[in-house]
């Protein structure tokens, strides 16, 4: 039956409960309730409720059912939901397909089809698979003691100091315009920052999601370089809900996105893809 058009107001009480699935089915009852959907106080599902009417098809659908398993299996493992927008977009995009710009990142493809993109030469058994293992865990970020310093008291990248270039130039995507964003994750968890008696290092372990996998190359200063490692996303702290990369050497390689609407993911082409040799960055205390 359609609903009296004299109780907007008892609409929109209603409207903020329901999923996205249904928020779109709302938007076809009538024109008062087509007007009332987009007041609602919810900007992921408004923002994903704009992206509905567009198609974009992938090679890699996955379906509803499957993501939301996925979702119940991740956050079995951890104490708080997996970060927004990326939980209800999991949880709530009816189509298979991703929001157009978006991805469904690697480890969901993994739960649902065994799509393995894991490093297979860190292990001994090279022709297992340790994505399932992998999916949620933690990353290191180990900060020479005097750079640490630098940064937590000036706030700035001090490129000058012996070891600087392993958080701020080391490979292709820790270059100078990303050294803002890696001195603001270092202020924001300053006190979350260990310095082992007798270490010349301090170290900060991040919980993460693993998303997707990249290898990136070019030319900087007449000189090959390349990143490769696995995009995560942070689970606790000032970061938590952010993109950032780690290298297959364990070491940072830098911020991404600010969340998961923002990250602009190129997939990896396995193909084009060469395992590097170990990363030469040294390992000393």
């Amino acid at each position: 039956m359609t609903p009296p058009l004299a109780i907007p107001e008892l609409v929109l009480q209603m409207l903020p409960h329901l999923e996205l699935r249904d928020l779109i089915s709302a938007m076809h009852v009538n024109a008062q309730w087509r007007a009332l959907v987009p007041k609602i106080d919810s900007p992921t599902r408004i923002r994903l409720l704009g992206l509905s009417f567009r198609s974009s098809p992938t090679p890699w659908p996955i379906s509803l059912r499957t993501r939301q398993n996925y979702v119940q299996k991740v956050e079995a493992k951890l104490t708080d939901p997996i970060p927004e927008p990326y939980r209800t977009i999991l949880l709530e995009w009816p189509s298979s397909h991703p929001p157009p710009g978006m991805h469904w990142p690697h480890s969901v493809r993994h739960y649902a089809s065994g799509f393995c993109f894991c490093f297979h030469e860190q292990y001994e058994d090279e022709g297992s698979c340790h994505c399932a293992e992998n999916e949620v865990g933690l990353r290191k970020l180990k900060v020479a003691k005097p750079v640490f310093e630098w940064v937590v008291e000036r706030g700035t990248a001090p490129v000058h100091l012996d070891h600087a270039h392993e958080i701020f130039e080391y490979g292709v995507r820790l270059q100078a315009p990303s050294h803002a964003q890696t001195v603001r994750l270092i202020q924001g968890y300053r006190e979350a920052f260990r310095n082992p008696a007798g270490s010349a290092w301090c170290r900060c372990n991040f919980q993460v999601l693993e998303l997707s996998r990249y290898y990136v190359d070019a030319v900087v200063d007449n000189e090959d370089l390349f990143s490769a490692g696995v995009f995560v996303m942070i689970l606790e702290g000032p970061a938590r809900g952010q993109v950032h990369a780690w290298q297959e050497s364990t070491w940072y390689d830098g911020y991404e996105a600010e969340s998961f609407w923002d990250w602009n993911y190129v997939e990896w082409d396995r193909a084009a893809y060469e395992a590097p040799s170990s990363s030469t960055t040294s390992e000393e205390d």
